[in-house]
């Protein structure tokens, strides 16, 4: 795939810059690479690719590039596919740095895809913009501690806010429970973290934990994990799934006749089509709101809020559901360009020193990264329902007390099938 650029915008901006005067000159591009789970269990992360891409540079190149300094840049970019895998991740940045050059690398969608290409951005000394993986799942190494980022810098939820909101949201839940909670943590960089975090806490509360152990992710059978659930009359099951683990289990719990009161889970939950594929047993499903239009700010370079940007989405989709990432890719963008903006200048130096200083609105809140070069952004509960009106299902803001700034939208229900 060649870098991508709205050629013909780039020739109207021109020729409408020339006609004004003369002044207009296109001095520089910019090369971005953005390494997304285009293909894999992940896929669904990468659902918006490319027409946020499309959406955020295209008015840009059309109104002649992005101003630098006293040059104004045209951008071009290039979607890698990380296959949903640490190695294909690695190997798609290495491509991006090594073979194409990029000035500067992006990369979204849980630590499979993000936290490789953060390292090889420290190795190569790329400046890089990650997102939509828990801050803890990309600091910390497999030695349990934090790295050390200079040319990286993220931004996304914190785990202890995520336990936080889990715990407000459980003791939320109407008529109360038994405190028997199972859990559903795969033996994957997101199952192994936030199991190590979430099992001290609920213990906190008392509650008692069925705990069937780290399974491989893409385990057919869940009929040994519902068994122990329901031996332990467990009302509330929490985990963390891909959406080809969630559905085989809400499917395989239904037809065994487990019905808990609440499910929070987490990963699978944020998009609608995983969500619409698991039918009825999907209902009244909640999990952590990592990002919808209830969330507050807007965008720097388009001027929208987090509902015009589905409403664009939607729009240019034939109405098809927006995914939550969606706002952290546009937010991506709009902390990058910010960044070389103030910098004044592409040079890779700068341009980190220029992330560092972020103090940006974006459509997930403000972003300021802090001296480990991260960002932590709100999060609210939600709840999968379905709309009768709109025939379709749909993701409700059910709790807020963790971040109030983030709307709520509709009380919580108790899990129906």
């Amino acid at each position: 795939m060649k870098f991508r650029v709205n050629y013909a915008a780039c020739l109207v901006g021109g020729l409408l810059a020339s006609a004004a005067g003369g002044a207009f000159a296109q001095s520089c591009t910019i090369k971005i690479g953005r390494v997304v789970p285009v293909t894999g269990p992940l896929a669904d992360v990468g659902k918006d690719t490319p027409w946020v891409d499309d959406n955020k540079i295209g008015p840009i190149n059309k109104a002649g590039g992005l101003k630098v300094g006293n040059q104004s840049c045209k951008i071009e970019y290039k979607i890698y596919d990380s296959k949903s895998t640490v190695a294909g991740s690695a190997e798609a940045a290495t491509r991006a740095i090594l073979s194409d050059k990029v000035d500067f690398l992006m990369a979204q969608g849980t630590p499979d895809t993000t936290n490789a290409p953060s390292d090889l951005c420290e190795r190569h000394k790329v400046p890089c913009v990650t997102v939509n993986t828990p801050v803890e799942a990309w600091l910390f190494g497999p030695d349990g501690k934090p790295k050390t980022f200079r040319y990286t810098h993220h931004f996304f939820f914190s785990v202890p806010d995520l336990v936080a909101n889990h715990i407000g949201m459980i003791k939320a839940l109407p008529g109360g429970f038994n405190g028997n909670i199972g859990y559903l943590y795969p033996n994957d960089p997101d199952g192994t973290v936030f199991a190590s975090l979430f099992d001290p806490a609920f213990k906190k509360e008392n509650w008692k934990p069925t705990d069937p152990g780290r399974f491989a992710q893409g385990l057919p059978d869940f009929t040994s994990v519902i068994n122990q659930f329901k031996r332990n009359r467990v009302e509330v099951v929490t985990g963390v799934l891909a959406p080809p683990d969630m559905q085989n289990f809400l499917q395989q719990a239904a037809q065994a006749g487990f019905k808990p009161k609440m499910y929070v889970i987490d990963k699978a939950t944020g998009y609608p089509e995983p969500m619409n594929a698991v039918g009825k047993a999907g209902y009244g499903v909640l999990s952590v709101n990592f990002w919808s239009p209830a969330y507050p700010g807007k965008s720097k370079f388009g001027g929208y809020d987090g509902q015009g940007l589905v409403d664009a989405y939607e729009k240019a989709n034939a109405g098809k559901q927006y995914i939550p990432p969606l706002g952290y890719d546009d937010a991506a963008y709009d902390g990058l360009f910010d960044a070389i903006q103030r910098a004044g200048t592409t040079d890779r130096e700068a341009v980190v020193k220029a992330l560092n200083a972020t103090n940006l609105e974006t459509v997930t809140g403000t972003v300021k990264f802090n001296a480990q070069n991260y960002s932590v952004q709100p999060l609210g509960g939600a709840q999968w329902r379905y709309d009768d009106k709109r025939k379709k299902l749909g993701k409700e803001n059910v709790y807020n007390a963790v971040y109030p700034s983030v709307k709520k939208t509709a009380d919580m229900k108790l899990y129906q099938q």
